[in-house]
């Protein structure tokens, strides 16, 4: 064929075994230059694109990895919010605390009638006859308008009836006998034989029987009640009541629960939450609301206000300038916590402030975590601002309830929040471990062993030289032909 130059087979061996040694050079050199024994799929198809596969997934994570670290700082953020809102919490629990410490201004009523030397203190009811009995053996026989059989009640304050009957033969020591017997009675002569009848500190109710023998005897069967030095009666009454609390009553006599000396009347009132009350040097008794609330004062039965010199009526308490100073100070940290709660946010997203926060964790986003926010203002945490600036301490026991109830609250969604971030920072740093183990599979499929490759190359650099002394030979053997001319 014209053009053709024709090679001795010895020649062309040895060019033959020179370019493979060259193609082999190439390719290793490449793969000490790109550091990867499979650079294409031509190299070896199955580990080519698994490796590409591998890499591919350990991307996508090494994507995701960035998102997941942004919602690890907002979690984190939410936390130090949550941290920073419970301190401003605490300190308005203190402030509230220093206001309640703070006494409140007192609603006073003061009488004006001197209790000392028994002013308040009851009289005996006494009920005397006027039939002389003296000696007297028989009082059925012998007084006019009285027969055996006839009968009489007697009633000491409260106490039931108790019946007195004019026996047949009945004297005066009899009739003596039986009155005596009745509790609380106390029963004598008086110095013109008149029968006399004496409660301490008690009414006296005397009530016919059969016949009329009270009358017969002078006995009155008017209710005779017992009266103090104060005009104050047996069963009178009056009430007490601070702000919009129950009203409680104190009532006058000698019974369970009952007053009959200025001391007892003092021990009933100090018995009333938020009130105190004392008898003054000059016998006065005064009564005070202790927790910055209105006092009232009422009259119940009869007019006992009016004979201590107590006015009836409402008395309001003064404002107290230190509370109101603590209700400003608790006030402007309820505005610290609206501005804090604002504030605790990263990359737009507060979980303080209500938003929520959607973390995927794979490629598919098939595995999730949905952190919803909460509303943590000063609203959010039923924290109310302070309430007719602290004068009452109502109001500031209230506003103590909503800081404690807030702080329960604080602590339960801290807890929440460090439960989620403890997840995402598990799956942060397992998805790190598994990108590893990825690129790592991939590096195992396709990086070369530059140890290997290099020893490959200094030997094919020595076959490359041997072909090509090998080529020069031969090409000489063809050139001793030159020699026959």
């Amino acid at each position: 064929m014209a053009g053709t130059t024709t090679l001795s087979s010895a020649v062309r061996t040895n060019l033959l075994s020179l370019q493979s040694t060259a193609n082999a050079l190439a390719k290793t050199q490449e793969k000490l230059a790109t550091g990867l024994k499979v650079n294409s799929a031509l190299d070896d198809p199955t580990a080519f694109f698994t490796a590409s596969s591998l890499n591919s997934r350990a991307n996508d994570l090494s994507r995701l990895q960035d998102f997941v670290g942004n919602s690890v700082q907002t979690l984190k953020a939410a936390d130090e919010g949550i941290q920073a809102i419970t301190k401003l919490v605490e300190s308005a629990e203190a402030t509230a605390r220093q206001a309640l410490n703070s006494a409140g201004n007192t609603a006073t009523a003061t009488g004006t009638v001197d209790t000392t030397g028994g002013a308040v203190d009851f009289t005996d009811a006494t009920i005397t006859g006027n039939v002389d009995l003296t000696g007297e053996t028989d009082i059925g026989a012998n007084v006019a308008g009285i027969a055996d059989g006839d009968s009489f009640t007697v009633s000491v304050g409260g106490a039931s009836a108790v019946t007195i009957t004019i026996a047949d033969g009945d004297g005066v020591t009899d009739l003596l006998g039986d009155l005596n017997a009745v509790t609380g009675l106390s029963a004598s002569l008086d110095d013109d034989g008149n029968l006399s009848l004496t409660a301490g500190g008690e009414s006296i109710q005397i009530t016919e029987g059969t016949n009329t023998p009270a009358a017969a005897l002078g006995l009155s069967t008017t209710l005779t009640e017992t009266t103090n030095s104060a005009g104050t009666a047996y069963g009178d009454s009056f009430s007490v009541q601070v702000g919009s609390g129950t009203a409680t009553t104190v009532t006058f006599g000698n019974g369970t629960g009952e007053v009959d000396t200025a001391d007892e009347v003092v021990a009933a009132l100090n018995a009333i939450d938020n009130v105190t009350a004392s008898v003054g040097d000059d016998g006065t008794i005064s009564i005070e609301a202790t927790n910055g609330e209105d006092l009232t004062v009422t009259e119940g039965t009869g007019t006992p206000l009016d004979d201590l010199g107590i006015t009836a009526g409402t008395t309001a308490a003064a404002a107290n300038t230190d509370r109101a100073a603590f209700a400003a100070q608790f006030d402007e940290l309820r505005t610290q916590i609206n501005q804090l709660a604002a504030d605790a946010s990263f990359n737009g997203n507060n979980l303080l402030a209500g938003d929520s926060l959607s973390v995927t964790f794979n490629e598919d986003s098939s595995s999730s975590l949905t952190v919803t926010g909460v509303n943590f203002d000063s609203a959010g945490l039923g924290i109310d601002s302070s309430t007719d600036t602290f004068q009452k301490d109502s109001d500031i026991n209230a506003a103590l309830s909503d800081l404690t109830a807030a702080t329960n609250t604080l602590r339960s969604q801290s807890s929440k929040f460090g439960s989620n971030l403890s997840v995402v920072e598990t799956r942060q740093d397992f998805t790190k471990n598994l990108i590893n183990v990825l690129e790592t599979g991939a590096a195992n499929l396709t990086l070369a062993d530059t140890n290997e490759e290099g020893a490959n190359l200094l030997a094919l650099q020595t076959r490359q030289q041997l072909s090509s002394t090998s080529l020069s030979l031969a090409s000489q053997a063809d050139q001793n032909v030159l020699r026959l001319f």
